[in-house]
């Protein structure tokens, strides 16, 4: 991991809900893609039962973490063998737990980043609200896929950034015309009861 000049880690530009497998099987690939996140400046968060925990159901902490956080990065590994019915292929698929995840991101309008753990089938709904990458959790893939990881994440910062800046200037707009009402109100208030005292 880089660091500045002072030793220290670097400043996030932006927090990440990260939805993963715990198991411990998967806890080495889950923390390779997170140390990748920290380099570029990303801070996993949310985790429901890794970064957060509290005696709540699992779904009330989706509910709560996921709006908090910037973007989701999924980190796909495989959890179940499945079988197509009609084409008899045989995949490993993703915990259905990371398709919920990544559906209340979807419609929370946030952008998801995916990890992919090589040998992994990442199911129809992931591919079709963003683009993936495959890794196989070597240092020489990594430094191969280096310029798309940095590409997905920069794009992902800069989206999350812009909905930002939309919702504070949909914010300041409201607050400026609930200004202006009250200032309109309390003059045209004066108006009648100047009005009425001549």
């Amino acid at each position: 991991m880089s660091r500045d000049q002072n030793n220290k880690i670097p400043t996030p530009v932006a927090n990440a809900f990260i939805s993963c497998s715990l198991r411990n099987e998967d806890e080495k690939f889950v923390t390779f893609i997170e140390k990748i996140l920290r380099h570029c400046k990303v801070e996993p968060m949310g985790t429901v039962g890794r970064h957060s925990i509290a005696p709540v159901p699992v779904v009330d902490l989706m509910k709560k973490n996921i709006p908090l956080a910037d973007f989701l990065v999924v980190v796909a590994t495989p959890r179940y063998v499945q079988r197509d019915m009609t084409r008899g292929g045989i995949s490993q698929g993703l915990s259905e737990m990371i398709h919920v995840e990544a559906g209340m991101a979807y419609m929370l309008e946030k952008p998801v980043v995916v990890f992919v753990k090589e040998g992994t089938a990442v199911g129809n709904f992931l591919p079709n609200i963003t683009q993936y990458i495959t890794l196989d959790g070597s240092n020489k893939n990594v430094q191969q896929q280096w310029p798309l990881i940095v590409k997905l994440l920069s794009e992902a910062i800069n989206q999350a950034k812009q909905k930002k800046d939309a919702e504070e200037q949909k914010r300041f707009g409201r607050m400026l015309t609930n200004g202006l009402a009250i200032l309109g109100g309390i003059k045209v208030f004066n108006y009648l009861t100047t009005d009425d005292e001549s």
